[in-house]
This record gives structure tokens, sequence and C-alpha cells, in this order.
């Protein structure tokens, strides 16, 4: 049995079009067994010495702890925002079929 852990990352974007282009590119590509969209969610945040308050859209994408850096490039390549939110967390207990589904659907192979 593979070992690998599940990894759930986080990314926001600024509209609903580029976090469906982003899903369906990191599915497609096979890095991400599942990729979930929440939003519109409000964010509160200081950029720039000027406080923020912006619309967003929220990825919370599944995949492989072996690929992340590989789907960490992936996410900052086609990413609109200068500096991406990025977190990723390793799950502690995940369902024995849901685990082995994460690990069936994700190809992707880590970089070197």
């Amino acid at each position: 049995m593979n070992t690998d852990h599940l990894l759930i990352a986080t990314t926001t974007v600024s509209s609903r079009e580029q976090a469906d282009t982003m899903a369906r590119s990191l599915v497609a590509s096979q890095l991400a067994a599942c990729v979930q969209i929440d939003g519109p969610i409000t964010s509160h945040y200081v950029w720039q010495g000027q406080a923020e308050e912006t619309t967003e859209w929220r990825l919370t994408i599944k995949t492989r702890k072996s690929i992340a850096l590989h789907l960490q490039q992936k996410v900052f390549a086609m990413h609109p925002y200068d500096i991406p939110q990025w977190v990723a967390i390793v799950a502690d207990l995940v369902s024995t079929d849901y685990g082995a589904w994460v690990q069936q659907s994700v190809k992707g192979e880590a970089q070197p």
C-alpha cells in the first residue's frame, strides 16, 4: 500500500472564472484529485501599507504530499497575485477508501 500522505492545500483568487480555470487545470493534469471552490468570501488584510477588504474565491486542493512542490509551482505559474496565499497541511486522519482514491487519482510526479 502506498504510504504517501494526503495533503490539503488552499489558495485564493479574485474571480470565480480564475478559480474554475485553475481547478480544471490541476485536476486535468492529475496534480489534484479534487479541488473544491468556496465563495465568494471576504478577505481582510494589509497590502502595501493599506487596509484592504476584497472578495475572493478559495480553492481547497486535495493531493499527495510527495508532489507538493510540483503542485505549488503549477499554482504559482497560473496565479494572478504577486504573493499568492499558499497554505498546505498534511491530513492526520483520512478514511481508507478516500485516501486510496486520492493516491490513485494523482499521477503527477515529484520534482527533484
